[in-house]
């Protein structure tokens, strides 16, 4: 979580939070990472600043998957994560179906901690997808003032290798993931 003048982001894991926390140390604005305890990516109950217009990022559930999947066989997996010691696995497809089995919907409910609940959401929610602009869109609304050129021109960093871990998967599997993960697909617009 950052702490910035007037707002505060809340980074949801695996949707360009690194990228975004340089982005706005580039763009000249002051900031305060926030964390709890060993906690690296608090949520919106820890959030110590109720008042401050507050954004986060969210991302296809899919491509969440992939990056998570490739981060880990490049990081190695956490011993004290459950996702990790459930659904390790060297094959991604063998990851989803792990993830899709033991513990279906995850990314969907996960996202309450940071987003909100559906129709209690936090001020704006922008997407990976279009990470640069909805940075520069929300930081506008939250009437902070920024060098929007600075985010514009940063390139993209902390980036899996994509040709060491190929996210190989079957259009059959895409549709299951779709399906357990129906309440951010629908949700987000994805």
């Amino acid at each position: 979580m950052l702490i910035l003048p007037k707002s505060c982001f809340l980074h949801v894991p695996k949707t360009g939070g690194s990228w975004v926390k340089q982005a706005i140390t580039a763009a000249g604005l002051a900031s305060t990472a926030f964390s709890v305890g060993n906690n690296h990516h608090p949520g919106l109950s820890d959030c110590p600043c109720p008042e401050k217009f507050k954004f986060a990022f969210v991302r296809h559930p899919l491509g969440l998957y992939r990056s998570y999947w490739q981060f880990k066989m490049t990081y190695g997996w956490d011993p004290h994560n459950d996702l990790d010691q459930l659904c390790k696995a060297n094959d991604f497809s063998i990851f989803v179906t792990a993830v899709l089995t033991q513990l279906p919907g995850v990314y969907s409910r996960s996202l309450h901690e940071f987003v909100g609940a559906p129709g209690h959401e936090i001020n704006y929610i922008g997407r990976y997808e279009n990470l640069v602009e909805d940075l520069v869109h929300a930081l506008h609304l939250a009437g902070e003032n920024f060098d929007a050129g600075a985010i514009r021109a940063l390139p993209p960093m902390n980036v899996s290798d994509k040709s060491a871990y190929p996210a190989i998967f079957t259009p059959e599997l895409e549709a299951r993931v779709l399906q357990a993960e129906a309440e951010a697909v629908s949700r987000f617009g994805y």
